[in-house]
Parts: structure tokens; sequence; C-alpha cells
């Protein structure tokens, strides 16, 4: 066989494997147990097929069949693999992927925070193709309620874990106060800011998300571009996009944040 035989056979795979695969993943797609004739449907398979598949999957243990309505789900061996993909799974290394893929594309300069009892610390940082004046970087603690990182934060976390941020705030503010426009945030799935920090810097932040739905980290554009907050526009589509994936990665599922 030549090299180039081998390669494609290599790129074309086992088709009885990405079948079985597809089947897995209809299953997973449901949301709960799922019919057989639902399951071949989905897949494009005669139901007899289907259910060969179902079961070597059923053998081992990815899939299960409810002994009473003989709809089948997933099994404990797909909360096995599941388990142990996100154990190896680094919200930090998935977000930087996705914010350096988004720096180059968007052309704007984006930044990783993470959540400290200071408020979001800034952990990594991707220039973008437009230059970009600021005294913050890796190592800077944003503000709370000042940066779009900040309040996509505050969104998304529990009042206990941002009271202490919000008591430094001048003035001092309730949680109560705030709470209609951190709603507002989780709604619309982003927070913006325009010069609240540095006049004429403006910053965009969207929530990265784990499988229990809990803020991880925070992906966050910035530019002295007017055009960076006046929505929509492609770099915030980016970013939306970027951050979704970020949290698909993470196990969160939704259909949109």
């Amino acid at each position: 066989m030549s090299d180039i035989e081998e390669a494609a056979n290599e790129k074309r795979g086992i088709q009885s494997v990405d079948a079985a695969l597809a089947i897995l993943q209809a299953v997973s797609a449901a949301g709960g147990p799922r019919a057989l004739g639902a399951i071949a449907k989905a897949t494009g398979n005669a139901a007899s097929t289907t259910h060969r598949y179902l079961v070597s999957l059923m053998r081992g243990d990815l899939v299960r069949q409810d002994p009473n309505t003989g709809w089948y789900d997933l099994g404990p061996g797909a909360l096995t693999l599941g388990s142990a993909a996100l154990q190896r799974m680094d919200a930090v290394g998935v977000a930087q992927l996705q914010g350096s893929r988004l720096a180059a594309n968007a052309g704007e300069t984006c930044f990783v925070s993470i959540w400290t009892g200071d408020g979001p610390l800034v952990v990594r940082w991707f220039h973008g193709r437009k230059p970009l004046f600021t005294s913050a970087g890796v190592g800077t603690v944003l503000p709370l309620m000042l940066s779009s990182a900040g309040q996509v934060f505050a969104a998304h976390l529990p009042p206990h874990m941002i009271q202490a941020c919000l008591d430094k705030e001048d003035p001092p503010l309730a949680f109560k106060k705030i709470a209609e426009s951190l709603e507002a945030i989780r709604t619309r799935g982003f927070a913006w800011i325009d010069g609240l920090i540095i006049s004429g810097l403006r910053g965009v932040s969207v929530p990265v998300l784990d499988v229990q739905g809990q803020i991880q980290c925070a992906l966050t554009l910035l530019s002295t571009d007017f055009a960076l907050v006046k929505f929509p526009n492609d770099a915030h589509r980016q970013l939306i996009d970027a951050g979704r994936e970020a949290s698909r990665q993470l196990g969160f599922q939704s259909t949109g944040i």
C-alpha cells in the first residue's frame, strides 16, 4: 500500500465505529430515554441496524435499556468517560485557546480572567492586530462593577462571593441595588463598558461556564474603537461564539448563553 493510500485510509477511519458513535451521540442529545425508532430516525439507519449497534454499546456499558419501556439512555460507562474527561479539562487552557484565536480573527486585544477574593484577575493576554496602550495586563486585578469582566463575574457568582468587593466600591454597593442589572447581563449573555476605567477604552466580556453552569473564567475583548460596543458587530459575535465553544468543551449544555 502506498503512503497516499495509507493516509487516505487513516482519514477515512472505521465506518462501523463512526456509525456507533453517531448512535451514541443521538442517545446523548435526547436529554433523556429515547425509543429505538427515534434513534434510528436521528441517525438515518434502519431500526434493525440501530438495534445491533445498541446491543454492542450496552455490552460496553455506554448505553442502558429501561426494562419496562424498552427505551435507551446513557449507561454508567458513559458517565465514567464523561467524568474522566471533565477532570482533565483545564478551564483556563480551554479559554486561552479560544482567546488566542479570537484576538487573531477579530483583530482586537483579548484576555482571560479568573475570580479571586479581590476581584477578576487577568491570567492570559493576547494582542490583536490593532495597537492598544494600557497599563493592564497579566496580573492585573480588575474592579468589579467598572469592568466588563467584573460585571460578568458578579452576574454569575452567588452574592456572598462578591459582597466583599461590593463593600470596596466607592461608594459601597448593596447587592440588591445591582441585582436587576446583573439579571440583565445573565439574560443577554455578556457585559460591556465604555470608558469607565480608562477614557476611550471599551470592553466586552462573556462567561465561560462549566458542566454545572458555574462560571470558571471570563473572555474579554478590548478596543479603543467605538464600534466594539455598537451592537451587533462581528467582533462581538465572535466573542459570543468563543465563550459558547469554551463552555461547551467544559460540559455546559444550553440553547444559548
